[in-house]
């Protein structure tokens, strides 16, 4: 009797694909939680990091050795302008020339002009994600960052450039440093410090060379990666909730200017302006509440960074006195 042997055993244009797994998230920040219960995000100096990234870098790395898996800038390094809505998942998306936004009767993708005036309000926001292997760790998967930051994209961008011009096109496979670097930025005429992301080849310039002169080490890129996770960063389940021990009901007006310091810029500004006009949609009896801050009330768009921050942070508080 003959052993069955199947006549096909290749789907062409699926059998051949191969992908790297997704091993884990990098975050640039965690959430601190107010007395009052409030979470609000909190930009760190190093990476947050993966138990397994963790037992190799320690627990607050500033710096990872980094390699890319596969050359090309589009697959390792996405960027688009991302608007997300009050929703988890992506809305609209673009490139400043063009957009695709979701339409939620027709179910599909339309096509409109970008940027639009979400961008100016600050709810569109330029986004790249960084898809890496961490050799250190291990080399059977990505990890991947997620960065809005101008400086961050412009410096990655120029990073793999830099190593792909000195090779011929290459800089797939080659150790790099991916770093937290102090950096100072300047917005409407206010200066902001912030941790940006800056990309090294801290090698031997011979060594690139060399790359660049043996065609060995020029190879097709077979392997994919895996779509970058995608959801609403504001949404996004922290790793780590830390006590806020100077946020609270008591002296917020004094406390809360340390806080805009060290984690809230001009983008943040329009977000807890969203989340008071959704608070005046949904339950205006807690919005116009509050006599000391019917100021904020009446028109939040008009008030300084650190009103928004007392009002959303004191919300709790006001529910549990009553409102008086």
């Amino acid at each position: 009797m003959q052993n069955f042997r199947p006549t096909f055993t290749r789907i062409s244009g699926l059998s051949e694909k191969r992908r790297y797994p997704r091993l884990g998230i990098i975050r640039l920040g965690i959430k601190k939680q107010a007395k009052s219960g409030a979470e609000y995000p909190a930009e760190t100096e190093y990476f947050v990091c993966p138990p397994e990234v963790q037992k190799i870098y320690g627990e607050k790395p500033t710096e990872l050795d980094v390699m890319f898996p596969v050359s090309h800038i589009d697959s390792v390094f996405p960027q688009s302008l991302k608007w997300y809505g009050s929703t988890r998942g992506l809305k609209c998306h673009g490139d400043m020339l063009q957009a695709l936004r979701w339409d939620d009767d027709k179910k599909n993708w339309q096509k409109r002009d970008c940027p639009c005036e979400l961008l100016e309000q600050g709810k569109c926001k330029q986004t790249g994600i960084l898809m890496f292997l961490l050799p250190k760790v291990s080399i059977g998967g990505v990890y991947q960052v997620r960065t809005s930051s101008y400086n961050s994209i412009v410096d990655i961008n120029s990073g793999l450039d830099f190593v792909s011009q000195l090779t011929g096109g290459r800089f797939n496979m080659i150790k790099l440093q991916l770093k937290r670097e102090l950096t100072e930025t300047h917005h409407d005429g206010k200066k902001q410090t912030h941790y940006t992301l800056k990309l090294f080849y801290d090698g031997d310039l011979k060594d690139l060379q060399r790359i660049r002169l043996d065609t060995n080490y020029i190879h097709e890129d077979i392997y994919q990666l895996p779509a970058p996770i995608d959801e609403n960063p504001e949404l996004d389940p922290p790793d780590l909730i830390e006590e806020d021990e100077q946020v609270n009901g008591q002296v917020i007006d004094q406390e809360v200017s340390q806080v805009d310091d060290q984690v809230i810029d001009e983008a943040k500004q329009n977000d807890l302006i969203e989340i008071l006009n959704e608070l005046k949609r949904t339950d205006s009896r807690v919005y116009f509440g509050s006599k000391r801050l019917a100021r904020i009330a009446k028109k939040p768009e008009d008030c300084s960074l650190e009103d928004l921050m007392s009002w959303v942070v004191n919300i709790e508080e006001f529910k549990k006195k009553g409102l008086k």
